[in-house]
């Protein structure tokens, strides 16, 4: 009977700090192999803000309409800092990723520059390989931009957001061959990325499918 009243007790107080665990913020946010705690964090306060906005939506009250979107603001404000604060102390500098178009250069590495509940921002190193010319003219010129298309893909290869995302230069060029260079992007939805496992540079024509 002791044995079973013992028993009892090591399976409730387990039960108990379970409890406590999964009710404290820090320690129930979800964490990915490669983006840390970056995606919990937003799913955090983007649920928190649909919420607020669902309230705010079906309110008719005008004073509380006011409440309730003042609180929906301050949380975006809070998502952005604690986002902001995650990354300042947690640097996501080496994201896995595979270029499956365009020869005219090569991505050297990507690395996440901000991000906020709504989306994340990237930047990427990148080698010219060939000339990067415009279409206008004739014979073409040098072109002074250039984009790259991105999704981000979960183990299975599947998008994990709504839209993909584009990354471009910000007028550095011209573009020649065995010139550095960076580019610049972002994706929507950072909440979606939990079971991020890579991002896939893509052709103009697949980004477009999904614009």
């Amino acid at each position: 009977m002791k044995k079973t009243i013992k028993s009892f007790r090591l399976i409730l107080s387990g039960l108990i700090v379970t409890l406590f665990l999964s009710g404290c913020g820090g320690s129930s946010t979800s964490t990915n192999q490669y983006l840390g705690k970056l995606p919990g964090i937003a799913k955090k306060y983007q649920d928190k803000i649909g919420n607020k906005k669902k309230e705010l939506q079906a309110c008719t009250d005008l004073e509380k309409a006011f409440k309730l979107d003042k609180e929906a603001k301050i949380l975006a404000k809070e998502a952005d800092e604690k986002i902001a604060e995650y990354l300042a102390g947690n640097p996501i500098t080496n994201i896995p990723f595979e270029q499956k178009v365009d020869d005219r250069f090569k991505i050297i590495k990507v690395r996440v520059e901000r991000a906020s509940d709504s989306r994340i921002h990237f930047k990427a190193n990148v080698l010219i390989t060939k000339d990067i010319l415009n279409n206008w003219g004739n014979p073409p010129g040098f072109s002074n931009h250039f984009f790259a298309y991105v999704k981000a893909v979960n183990k299975e290869g599947n998008s994990l957001t709504r839209r993909y995302g584009v990354l471009g230069s910000r007028g550095r060029g011209p573009f020649k061959a065995d010139m550095k260079t960076e580019l610049y992007g972002s994706l929507n939805g950072p909440a979606d990325l939990v079971n991020f496992e890579k991002l896939v540079f893509i052709s103009k024509e697949d980004y477009n499918k999904k614009r």
